[in-house]
Order: structure tokens, then sequence, then C-alpha cells
């Protein structure tokens, strides 16, 4: 770490767990990445309904170290009750965990959240209690109306909390105009997720098979994984040499069903429960393609870990997406169209015309370790 730099206390709604490995992994990247110059130390508060007092949890991830805080879930009662006794659980966790903070690393230069609810509350509470400024990053889908909508009583909460930061840290601009709308004045400047690179790395094999891999925490209608399905189906008709691999530690169960039905899972169809980091990147670069058919999305990490792997993308033109993805590094389709997800894999089999290294250096210049923690500093310094 630089001697330089700043101590920045990252507030953490989203963060790897014991309860949930995977929620949030990106939020621990980018906290990787800011500890290459300056000191970090991260905070997050986690529910479990399996504990009856509140445990502190500490971890050191090279130079960065984490505080995980649990407290007991209560049963839901009597409705504003429950409500208030989550706020006074979560309260004290809070104040815990931030106990702990001070006798880390004393009182931090910068507050920086990632992810606004739900502690977008008490970072801002903390920021003015402290006197620091607070940054904010965000990667919530929540923003983008729809299905997945936050209520309107987030939305308040969220205004608030963007009118008291420095600086907004979205992963995409479409996600950066939607905070806009929420609260015109803010400060944008967008931060892409991050990726490992010596961990993702190309396939030494001068080809691979038409092994396609879709990769998220699947919900519908978000992930639209029901419509990917269906195109496979179709595909295998025309088709016999290909398989589509699903890793999700999402609920797949109405697609894994709709595999089974059009008799196409376990012969093109594959299903994965939850991996890791290193298990996701060597699956990575055995195959053609990753593919995704969202109907709405962010910036999802999975793109840049695949082309840091040296794999183009087939994507749905939504949201964030096509601010990366285009004719150089992978073929974006509309949301729903199943004709042009069909074409996009038919146009892929036995055939590869991206050219690995250049993917992985497009990854290298935006979302290294290295790029995204020098972006980040740049922020710091001039707060």
């Amino acid at each position: 770490m630089s001697n330089q730099g700043k101590t920045a206390l990252f507030l953490c709604s989203w963060y790897p767990n014991r309860r949930n490995p995977t929620l949030g992994n990106f939020v621990q990247k980018h906290a990787e990445a800011a500890c290459l110059l300056n000191e970090v130390v991260v905070l997050a508060i986690v529910a479990d309904e399996t504990i009856h007092s509140i445990e502190v949890v500490e971890n050191r991830r090279g130079e960065l170290n984490e505080v995980l805080v649990y407290f007991p879930k209560k049963k839901a009662g009597f409705l504003s009750f429950s409500k208030l006794r989550s706020f006074l659980s979560y309260k004290k966790a809070f104040d815990i965990g931030m106990k702990r903070v001070n006798q880390l690393v004393g009182r931090p230069d910068i507050v920086h959240l990632n992810v606004i609810y739900p502690l977008g509350y008490f970072a801002r509470k903390l920021k003015e209690k402290l006197g620091v400024p607070m940054v904010i990053s965000e990667h919530a889908s929540g923003f983008q109306g729809g299905a997945n909508a936050y209520p309107k009583v987030i939305l308040s909460l969220a205004k608030k909390v963007l009118k008291s930061s420095a600086c907004v840290m979205p992963v995409s601009n479409d996600l950066g105009e939607r905070l806009k709308q929420l609260s015109p004045n803010i400060t944008i400047k967008v931060i892409p997720n991050v990726v490992n690179e010596a961990i993702f790395i190309p396939s030494e094999e001068i080809d691979v098979t038409n092994k396609f891999v879709h990769i998220s925490t699947a919900f519908e209608p978000a992930k639209n994984l029901l419509g990917i399905i269906r195109t496979v189906k179709q595909l295998s008709i025309e088709n016999a040499n290909f398989s589509l691999h699903i890793i999700s530690d999402g609920d797949v169960s109405k697609a894994h069903q709709l595999a089974r039905e059009l008799g196409v899972l376990n012969s093109f169809v594959f299903f994965y429960p939850t991996m890791t980091t290193q298990e996701i990147a060597s699956f990575l670069k055995q195959c053609r393609a990753l593919v995704l058919f969202s109907n709405f999305e962010n910036f999802p990490c999975v793109i840049p870990e695949a082309f840091m792997a040296g794999i183009p993308v087939i994507a749905t033109a939504v949201n964030g997406i096509p601010e990366y993805v285009n004719e150089s590094n992978g073929i974006l389709i509309q949301a729903k169209d199943e004709a042009g997800l069909l074409a996009a894999f038919k146009s892929l089999i036995d055939s590869q015309p991206f050219d690995k290294e250049k993917l992985r250096a497009y990854a290298m210049e935006h979302f290294s370790y290295a790029a995204v923690g020098q972006q980040l500093d740049e922020i710091y310094k001039n707060l």
C-alpha cells in the first residue's frame, strides 16, 4: 500500500458471507482494487436466523481488512414492531462493527458506501458524525424500474443518501442517469466492475469446443433463462454439436423443469450449483462464449470476466451492457429476441471470429485491478 493513500471505510450492503458466499462478490473485488493504493477496511452487517447473539468475524485478505457482523434475525411478528426490532438489531450490530473498525484503523478519511440499501441510512449518519466525505458505488437494478423496481420508501431513502455524497460511482452510465433522476445535482463517475487478471486467463489451446456458458444469480424475469432454453431446443433440432452450461446460485427450478419438458436436460443443457471464482475462471476459458439474455441488467461482472478469459459475449443491448459490449468483443441482440439469440449461437458454432488476446487486452485496460484501483485512488485524492 502507498504511504500517500487514504483510509477508506467500505460500508457494504452486499458482501460475501457465510450465509451467502457469492453475494456482492463484485463489491469485494472493488475493495481489493482500492487497497492497492489506499488502506481499506470493510464493514458488512449480515442477518443470520441460525444464531442467538451477535457475532463478529474478522478476515484478512492480503492488505484488505474485513469485519463482518452477524446479528440474529428474528421471526416476523406484529409488522410495525417487527420492523422496529429489526432496525434496532441492525443498529446494534452496526455500532459494534464500527467500534472494531475504530480499533483497527481509527477515524477513516472516507466513507465508501457500496449499494445504498440497506446501509445508506447508517452511512449518511456516520458521514455527518465523522465530518468526512462519502462516496457511493452502486450496482442495484432496483433503480431501473420494471419488475425489480425498488418501492418508493427505498427510493426516498436513496435520494437523501445521494444528496449527501461527494461522488457517485455506478458501474454503468445508464445506471448513473437513473440515479440522476432521483438526485440531479450529484457528481457521477462511472467505475466498472473489476476482474482479477491473475485468475481469469485465456486458454492456451488454439480452439475450444462448442460449449456455451450462462453464469448468474438467476431470477426471472431479469435473466430470461427460459428464453435461452427455448432457443437451445430450437438449435438442437438443427445442430447436435453444442452444449449450454448454466452456472447459478439462484432459483433455476423453472428453467430446470422447462429443459426437462423440452427434452434437452443433460443432453444439450447442463446445470451447475455455485462455483468459486477460481472454478468460474477455469470453466470460462473452456467455452466458446458467455451467453446472457437479460431483460434488464446493469453491467454484470461476468462480462468483463469473460473478456479477461479471452472469450466473447452474446448479450442483450439493455441498460449498461452496450457501453462495453460491441462488435469487437461480442454479439448484441435485443431483449426477448429468441430468433436473434438463435442466429448468434449459429454464428459462433465451429467458429471463433474473436481474438482472445485482444479481448484480454481490452479487459486489462478497463477492468483489471490496477486500472480500477487507479481510478478509485484518483477519486479519493480529489475529495
